[in-house]
């Protein structure tokens, strides 16, 4: 077997399975990009999906356009100056237009993270800020969800004409798949709010790939009724991060249609679990951190047999991401502690990614790759820190022979689907 390209940063670590193992490769199906990127933008632009085109919004002084921040390699550069151009069109002084980089209870955007995610020249020609969380003079109490879940989001969204969110459809281990009112009830939210939803993850109904029926999923999209989304556009990328596929219009239909297309993409046939999972977030910035990185250890845990291995190569550059997360798993001997611990006190984050991180590792003993995680740090995190994946292997014992090993390139992206 040739040697398998498997991302970690920036970088690929190539990697060539030793003799003596059934490897199979599990990834999103290779769907091509549209040649012209930013033509397909223009063409959802033009063909809203249960909603009037932008230009048909009357009466607008001041723009709102809520983006992603760095840890979403959402192509930003190739959404926005359509829907730019077509503001300018109407008549919107560009300095009226405000692109706010959601950040949920990230940390906050600065200047340099606006030229990253817009390019210089976008970024000095609209004013772009980032939500901040914390900030209470930021936030604006709109009302409150069925669930309980105070809507409490950024003002500057809330007081703007005309409202627009983008994001990318992806795969979400909480809500479903990613994009459509998450950009504003996660990205633009509160940290009351989004702790509220976050809350919710225990609900064995909140599922990897799952809408109907999903509680935080349906939160989510209240928020987006109590509070007004006047037009999304979305994006499916593929494994290149090429748009597959762009929606716009109505933020429920627009985001429904997007997913039906993600779902062809990035749900997977695999006819059995494996005996050992070799997986990737993706990249950077899917592993940016541990933080980040705990979702592609998700997605492995739903295709690796009980009491099965996981290899987690994760670069992990900005160290572990939460001080909340480490100081869990270290106050904790092991990953049922960690749980218990959890399910035992108010919801709060960062210890709720020990506990996901944790609901993977009580499934399958796991083995981390990783520059940025010491040894100790490592430990800590309930993990083998080891060098490479053939040192791995050679230290498991009792495989059975031709033991069955899936190697998941792209795993935030991929939703296994095991014997179905």
């Amino acid at each position: 077997m040739e040697a398998i390209k498997i991302p970690y940063g920036q970088q690929n670590i190539k990697w060539k399975p030793p003799e003596g193992f059934s490897v199979e490769m599990i990834y999103p199906k290779d769907a091509p990009g549209i040649p012209d990127q930013i033509g397909e933008v223009v063409r959802a632009l033009e063909e809203p999906i249960n909603s009037k085109k932008l230009e048909d919004f009357s009466g607008i002084k001041t723009v709102a356009i809520v983006i992603s921040d760095l840890t979403r390699p959402v192509p930003n550069k190739i959404i926005l100056p359509p829907i730019i151009n077509k503001l300018e069109k109407m008549g919107v002084n560009p300095k009226d237009i405000k692109v706010i980089v959601g950040t949920g209870l990230h940390r906050v955007s600065t200047q340099d993270d606006f030229v990253e995610l817009l390019g210089e020249d976008l970024a000095n020609k609209v004013t772009v800020i980032s939500h901040d969380a914390l900030d209470e003079k930021m936030q604006v109490h709109c009302g409150m969800t069925r669930l309980g879940t105070p809507v409490k989001v950024n003002k500057h969204y809330v007081e703007a004409d005309l409202r627009l969110l983008t994001g990318m459809i992806e795969p979400h281990q909480i809500v479903g798949f990613s994009g459509g009112a998450k950009a504003l009830a996660i990205g633009l939210g509160s940290k009351e709010l989004i702790q509220a939803n976050h809350a919710m993850l225990t609900d064995e109904r909140a599922q990897l790939g799952k809408l109907e029926g999903n509680p935080p999923r349906e939160d989510i999209d209240e928020v987006g009724k109590i509070v007004g989304v006047d037009f999304i556009v979305n994006v499916i990328v593929n494994n290149k991060k090429e748009i597959v596929k762009a929606v716009a219009g109505d933020f429920l239909a627009a985001h429904k249609e997007g997913v039906r297309i993600a779902r062809k993409l990035f749900e997977v046939q695999v006819d059995k679990p494996a005996d050992v999972i070799v997986v990737s977030p993706g990249g950077y910035p899917k592993d940016i951190n541990a933080y980040q990185a705990q979702k592609g250890l998700l997605h492995a845990a739903r295709a690796v047999k009980e009491n099965g291995y996981i290899i987690l190569l994760a670069e992990c550059r900005e160290g572990v991401g939460d001080d909340k997360f480490l100081a869990t798993m270290e106050r904790c001997k092991n990953p049922m502690e960690v749980i218990d611990y959890f399910k035992a006190r108010d919801f709060e984050v960062g210890v709720h990614k020990a506990f996901l991180w944790c609901r993977s590792l009580i499934k399958a003993k796991t083995y981390l790759i990783s520059h940025g995680i010491d040894d100790k740090t490592a430990r800590s995190l309930m993990v083998q820190k080891r060098s490479n994946i053939d040192e791995v292997l050679k230290e498991i014992d009792g495989l059975p022979k031709n033991a069955k090993i899936i190697v998941m390139p792209k795993a935030n992206s991929t939703i296994p689907m095991v014997g179905c």
